[in-house]
Parts: C-alpha cells; structure tokens; sequence
C-alpha cells in the first residue's frame, strides 16, 4: 500500500493574517506623519509663493502708479486685493468690475458688478493648507447675509494688509498712533495699509526689509472662521476695513473678537507666513515677542527690531 501523502497547504492562517495586516498598520502609522509633514512642507512653501506673488503684484502697483493701493476705497467700498487684480494675470477680472462709488455689495447683496465676482476664486488669495476658502464654510456660520451671491458665499481671502500696530512703541514709550473710529477695533495708522489713502515707498522710513506689509490668516478656528469676508470687501461705513488687519494680538491667538484686531495664524505649526515691504516672504513664529512684532508692523516708528 502506498503511504498517505500530506495535504498541501493551501493559504494563510487567521493567525498569520492578523500578524499581517498588524504589521502593515504599524508601517502605516509610521508613514502617515511623515507624509502630513511631507505635505505641510510643500502647502507652506505654496503660501510663501503666493505672498511673493502678491508683492511682485504690489510692487508692480507702485511702479505704474508711484504709490502703493490703499486699504480700501470707502467711496466704492473696494479692497486693495481688486487693484492689483492686473498685476496677478487677472485683467479680465479687475475689467469686470465696477469702480464707482457705492456699497459693494448693493441693496440686493450682489453689486452691481462688484461682490458678485467674488464667486470666482482667485488662487493667490488662498493658502493651500486652509480648509476655508468661502466666506461662510465653516459653521456656525456668521448669517451674514448680505454678502451672499443669490445665496452663496462668495470666496474670500487668506492674506490681510497690515495697518500698523497698536500699543506701545518700545523705541518712544509713545503709544501707536490710530483712529479709534466704531467698535470694530479701528484703524492703526503707521502701518503700509491706510484707508482712503497711499503710501509710498520713501514713506517707509524703518526700512522695507523691516516692515510687514501682508500678514496670513487663514486657520479656521470657531472665532476666527466664522469672519472671514469676501475678497472683494474693502472699507465701508461699517466702520472696517475687511481686507487689513491691526497688529494687536499675538500670532495664533483665535480669541481676539474685534473684527479689525484678529490675530494672524495659520495651520503651518508654530506661526504664520508674512510678506514684507520689500517684496520678500518669510514664516515668522508665535513666540516673537510683542515689541518686535509691533516694531515689524510699523513703517515709520524708528524702532530697531531685532532678529526675528
């Protein structure tokens, strides 16, 4: 008789198949953090291109005109983001709009021919690591209705001029100079961004490598996210200036309710990304002490910063 042969085996047991897919997560889960940095790396590196874009964009502005855009225009309610439209390959757009006086958003929400084109999204007003790109997508939304386009939130913007800081001046022991005007939080004065007036480069007395001049904010905390507006809202009667911020608040610290005085932060770790006057970008950290962000945020308030 011939001797029985042994069965073969024909596949994994459950045993072997859980050690498998054990280690796979485990491969995973080292993987995973390098990838999100891996990611992070190329989103911030994206933002930092855009603000350079937005000061080859700025500075073109002050080429052709002899000064750069104002805050905003409180006759046509426009923010300096519609100016420079032109600069950023975007002609076609800025020719869409209407430059005259009047609200932005109109009577009915929609313009006429001003805050309806703030349904098309404009790239270089958005970083890429946001996860807010219209004005009311993140909820509990702000009901702010008015600005909405036949009912849609119009696309909005991740990078805010700066108009100066408010507080002390370490170099004087002189308050900032700023019009206190509503309950917004008013205008700082002695930054790049003024309403209803320009300013030039020789105005920059601090020096433009010095000088903030766009600062990002674009995290999507449930104070900050929720008041966001459209790209296209400059300064109006209200009175704010949606496209600028004050320099009053630490970087990254989403408890600051007054509208003009939000603090800068984003979803890079550990700061934000800023533009300054001389048309260069670089990532600043949250822990820069507050004299030297104050100091950075003036134009002309003869401080020294340190190395930032």
């Amino acid at each position: 008789m011939l001797p029985v042969r042994a069965g073969r085996r024909s596949g994994f047991t459950l045993i072997e198949l859980l050690v498998v897919i054990a280690i796979i997560a485990v491969l995973i889960g080292l993987l995973l953090p390098a990838v999100q940095k891996v990611r992070e790396a190329s989103a911030r590196t994206a933002c930092l291109n855009n603000l350079h874009q937005l000061g080859a964009a700025l500075h073109n502005y002050h080429t052709l005109n002899g000064f750069f855009p104002s805050a905003g225009d409180s006759k046509n309610e426009l923010s300096w983001h519609v100016y420079i439209l032109p600069q950023l390959e975007q002609d076609n757009l800025y020719r869409q709009f209407d430059l005259g006086p009047g609200p932005f958003d109109g009577a009915s929400g929609l313009g006429p021919r001003k805050n309806e084109n703030a349904r098309t999204r404009v790239a270089a007003f958005l970083c890429p690591s946001s996860t807010v790109e219209t004005m009311l997508s993140n909820p509990p939304n702000s009901g702010d209705s008015p600005e909405l386009i036949n009912g849609q939130p119009p696309y909005t913007t991740h990078y805010y001029g700066i108009m100066g800081p408010k507080g002390a001046n370490v170099a004087t022991g002189s308050n900032y100079l700023e019009n206190a005007t509503g309950s917004h939080g008013g205008f700082a004065l002695q930054g790049m961004f003024i309403r209803d007036k320009a300013v030039r480069s020789d105005e920059v007395l601090d020096g433009q490598a010095n000088t903030l001049m766009v600062g990002e904010m674009s995290w999507d905390s449930p104070v900050v996210g929720t008041r966001y507006r459209s790209w296209v809202r400059g300064c109006d009667t209200a009175p704010v200036c949606a496209g600028c911020k004050n320099i009053a608040a630490a970087i990254n610290t989403p408890s600051i309710a007054t509208f003009s005085d939000m603090a800068m932060g984003s979803k890079h770790p550990g700061g934000t990304n800023f533009l300054l006057a001389d048309g260069n970008a670089r990532f600043v950290s949250e822990n820069i002490p507050m004299g030297v962000y104050r100091a950075l945020a003036s134009r002309n308030g003869r401080e020294v910063a340190n190395d930032y």
